[in-house]
């Protein structure tokens, strides 16, 4: 498993699997699930992940 940030497109992938992407479906506004040919999840990409995360207040958490 492996996560990547990329702060200039504000865009996160985190790859399950490394395959070859055979297919891609747009599960929620812009949550895109990539698929092999088998049809097996092997990652996630989330666009305009700052608007799409809603992170805890550190402090409310602790």
């Amino acid at each position: 498993m492996k996560l990547e940030l990329d702060p200039i497109a504000d865009a996160a992938y985190f790859e399950i699997f490394p395959a070859g992407v055979a297919s891609t479906k747009e599960i929620e506004p812009g949550i895109l699930a990539d698929y092999d040919v088998d049809g097996r999840l092997i990652g996630l990409e989330i666009l305009s992940v700052s608007q799409q995360t809603k992170l805890p207040v550190l402090d409310k958490v602790a």
